[in-house]
């Protein structure tokens, strides 16, 4: 994974300093979104041991390149119950994700513009309540996509997307590779820039 992580910081720069610097009509974009979260890999599964759904919030800041290419910082929140024979079972799970992604889009002629996503960052977990197991932090990727609709005259974007999330989950007695997803909905705000 830490291989995994140091490409996707070298593309981003890369990608970086692969735009020229004159004349791009570039952009600051806020963004904000929240919706459901979930996960693909249960902790264990005999005796089982696994994740409700649960939700996510979070927000991204980020810079256009091109038209086509974004640089963006990232932070999401979910929280999920867990259900099963541990003994953390029934409490909620926090995580924090921080991160850095590349983005690309395409616009399309009839207002919606699709978009995917890669990068990565770090991935902090604990637990709602009495901590059955010692917060942890550990290196995760993230990766995605989903589509863009720009509200005509305005400087405002909806959009709608899915995010996967790969960490190590070694705490509490369980080593897995875990692969969460959430699903968002959210705004973009979009601050024309020169520089």
């Amino acid at each position: 994974m830490k291989r995994s992580m140091r490409f996707a910081a070298v593309a981003t720069v890369l990608a970086a300093l692969a735009v020229p610097a004159a004349a791009q009509q570039r952009s600051l974009i806020f963004s904000v979104y929240g919706g459901g979260a979930d996960h693909l890999a249960d902790l264990r599964s005999s005796p089982a041991v696994w994740f409700m759904p649960g939700y996510n919030v979070g927000a991204s800041v980020g810079l256009e390149l091109t038209r086509y290419i974004a640089v963006h910082t990232d932070f999401t929140f979910t929280r999920n119950p867990t259900k099963g024979s541990s003994s953390f079972a029934g409490a909620d799970v926090n995580r924090f994700f921080y991160g850095a992604h590349l983005e690309a889009r395409y616009p399309l002629s009839i207002g919606l513009d699709p978009f995917v996503f890669g990068g990565a960052g770090a991935v902090s977990v604990d637990q709602l309540g009495l901590d059955q197991f010692k917060p942890f932090t550990r290196p995760a990727l993230m990766y995605g996509g989903g589509v863009f609709y720009g509200i005509p005259r305005s400087r405002i974007e909806m959009f709608g997307e899915v995010k996967g999330l790969t960490y190590r989950w070694n705490a509490a007695g369980f080593r897995r590779t875990m692969f969460d997803v959430t699903y968002s909905v959210g705004a973009s705000y979009r601050l024309p820039v020169n520089f």
